[in-house]
């Protein structure tokens, strides 16, 4: 379980995030809001990326802010929205093992094998193409099989095989009871699953909780339709 507790965000005197409460139990959550509500915020702090200014994150009991990175790293997986920003090896074989060798831990070979074919595992992950490269990403930071999975926009970059691999990915996260949460502007997608819960953000703060779309909601936030997105 994920308590997010009164938590608050400050950049440089702007307010980013601003009193939020929430709780996020196993299955998948989805947190929806226009470019700049807040949501990549929301993850990173939640992964503890980032420090609030006020507020707490409990991850299974410990706050995520007050244990050391390699342990908070073992308990939630962030996946960046640019697959390119974390790339720090030469060949995607070491990409995908990076963080494993770093905190002493077993890879998860199911997970890397259902996203990152044999032939590309010898390239340099900055040749690869925006798609290949999206499931690279989500393999070196996911195949540590961490109970919490945050992704950011998981659908950018992606076509339509990719989208299948990475859905079929979050279904296998799932039903082994995994706590699952998407941030996105782009609501298109969201017919391939059944959230637990739909978050909307706007101007850093909650907004709208709800269990089922409804898009004269999202789009009193700026939130475009899934018509609009796909014509």
């Amino acid at each position: 379980m994920i308590i997010v507790e009164k938590l608050n965000v400050e950049f440089n005197g702007y307010i980013v995030l601003k009193n939020i409460d929430i709780v996020f139990d196993k299955g998948l959550h989805v947190i929806m809001g226009r470019n700049g509500s807040g949501k990549t915020t929301l993850l990173k702090t939640i992964a503890g990326i980032i420090k609030p200014s006020s507020g707490r994150v409990i991850v299974f009991n410990k706050d995520i802010h007050r244990i050391p990175r390699s342990e908070a790293v073992k308990l939630v997986g962030y996946v960046w929205q640019n697959p390119y920003a974390g790339f720090i090896e030469a060949t995607v074989f070491d990409e995908i093992n990076f963080t494993a060798k770093l905190i002493h831990t077993s890879l998860n070979k199911e997970i890397v094998e259902k996203l990152v074919p044999e032939h590309l595992l010898y390239r340099n992950p900055y040749t690869l193409s925006g798609g290949e490269a999206k499931r690279v990403s989500i393999a070196s930071i996911l195949s540590i099989d961490q109970p919490v999975w945050l992704f950011d926009e998981p659908f950018d970059y992606l076509d339509n095989d990719g989208v299948s691999i990475v859905k079929k990915l979050i279904e296998y996260g799932l039903e082994r009871g995994k706590i699952v949460i998407i941030a996105s502007a782009n609501p298109s997608y969201l017919h391939l699953f059944k959230p637990v819960s739909i978050l909307v953000l706007f101007n850093g703060e909650i907004v709208l909780k709800t269990s089922s779309l409804n898009e004269d909601d999202l789009g009193k936030y700026g939130v475009p339709s899934r018509e609009i997105v796909c014509g």
